[in-house]
């Protein structure tokens, strides 16, 4: 595949405006009101700040205070970052992912020495991983809310901690983003394709790496397209749910020497200095998880020559000649428009919020600790009140009962 120099305008829309709070979440503000006036400790974000998240990060004030707002960098919108700032929080874009895990504990600490009041940190990615024993040495640090698998590992990793980590990553309810974040990842890259390379996903050979719950959807938004989609996994187990769902899994390296397109969907580092020899004379690269960890980006650079083409793609020259192709420095393609939108969003800030709420009331265990049924239940539940007319107009029916409710069920 060859690079063309085509480049097509922006797209704008007079509707992309930044949303007004309350509006788009619903069942967000539904829930405000659960957390107790004495349970209102401040609160500091380290999270994406998309035009989407201004109306939660508005939310979030009104219960916890927002001491400080650190942005992923990667994902910082310059529209919403100024937005807020007029509004009066403050906000943070650090240079890059590896300044993001040091401004973000200067920040915490900072706002801690600042003030006796209470603090808790709602994050994603595991930015504070590392500093759980420093945090724990102030008393009026509360805990932690973890959003993101990536995350999640980190604050394993790195375990036991001093204070309480709530974590949201793994919650049944997150695990509906992550089916749909496919569909939100192949509306990216195809816009880069066709932008930039003048290409379409029709015919594609397309490789997933990871069919998890985001390698999968990515593999269904693909073979949606009409692309040609193989899967690896490392997971042997993986690989043949894959081969009964329809993604033929090869070797790694066999299925990087056949396909055009590789999207890392592993939260790992899926394509190492040793595969890079295996990948396909211009190849297009892709991640599809958080920060830059898909792709061995700091020994790629060593070993080869690198070119920046635009904003969204550098150009990777191996000494053999052969090239491959890098969107958004390896960061999560699909946050490039937004990433997940509409109502999915309510249910992800509703959880995120319920989890801060309980560690605000201290009632999430120290250590790491995972979001709870009770938890998901409410969230879903509240959901459903905001965006099913059907559910609401039925009160009595037995799903706001649940899990009671499963008691009429069961054998006599």
């Amino acid at each position: 595949m060859q690079f063309s120099t085509t480049r097509f305008p922006e797209i704008t829309s007079a509707s992309q405006t930044v949303p007004k709070f309350g509006a788009e979440l619903p069942a967000l503000t539904s829930l405000l009101s659960t957390a107790t006036p004495t349970d209102r400790p401040r609160s500091l974000l380290i999270t994406h700040v998309l035009d989407t998240a201004v109306a939660y990060i508005e939310a979030v004030n009104t219960i916890f205070p927002v001491a400080s707002v650190v942005a992923i960098p990667y994902s910082a919108s310059p529209r919403a970052v100024e937005t807020l700032r007029t509004k009066g929080f403050n906000v943070v874009v650090p240079a890059t992912i590896a300044d993001t895990f040091t401004e973000s504990e200067d920040q915490v600490i900072s706002a801690l020495k600042a003030s006796q009041q209470p603090l808790l940190v709602q994050e994603v990615g595991g930015y504070l991983a590392k500093a759980s024993a420093r945090l724990a040495s102030f008393a009026h640090f509360l805990g932690v809310v973890e959003d993101t698998n990536n995350g999640h590992w980190l604050y394993e990793n790195t375990s036991p901690h001093p204070i309480p980590v709530l974590s949201m990553a793994q919650s049944p309810l997150k695990a509906v983003e992550d089916s749909i974040i496919g569909d939100a990842v192949l509306f990216s890259i195809e816009r880069v394709l066709r932008e930039e390379f003048a290409a379409i996903c029709q015919g594609l050979r397309s490789a997933v790496i990871g069919f998890g719950k985001i390698g999968r959807s990515t593999a269904v938004a693909l073979k949606g397209r009409e692309a040609v989609v193989s899967i690896y996994d490392i997971n042997p187990a993986k690989n043949m749910s894959a081969k009964v769902e329809g993604f033929f899994p090869m070797p790694l390296h066999q299925l990087l020497q056949e396909s055009d397109l590789v999207v890392g969907c592993t939260g790992q580092t899926s394509i190492r200095l040793v595969d890079m020899p295996f990948l396909k004379d211009g190849a297009i690269l892709a991640s599809a998880s958080s920060k830059a960890v898909e792709f061995a980006l700091s020994d790629f650079e060593r070993e080869c020559r690198v070119e920046k083409f635009s904003d969204v793609v550098w150009r990777f020259t191996q000494p053999n000649g052969k090239r491959f192709y890098l969107l958004s420095k390896g960061t999560p393609i699909n946050f490039r428009d937004g990433s997940i939108l509409g109502t999915i969003l309510d249910m992800i800030y509703c959880e995120l919020f319920v989890c801060m709420r309980e560690v605000a009331a201290k009632r999430a265990p120290v250590g790491l600790s995972k979001s709870p049924p009770a938890i998901q239940d409410e969230v879903a539940k509240a959901w459903l009140k905001a965006h099913s007319e059907d559910f609401l107009k039925a009160l009595d029916d037995k799903v706001w009962d649940y899990p009671e409710s499963l008691k009429l069920g069961a054998p006599k």
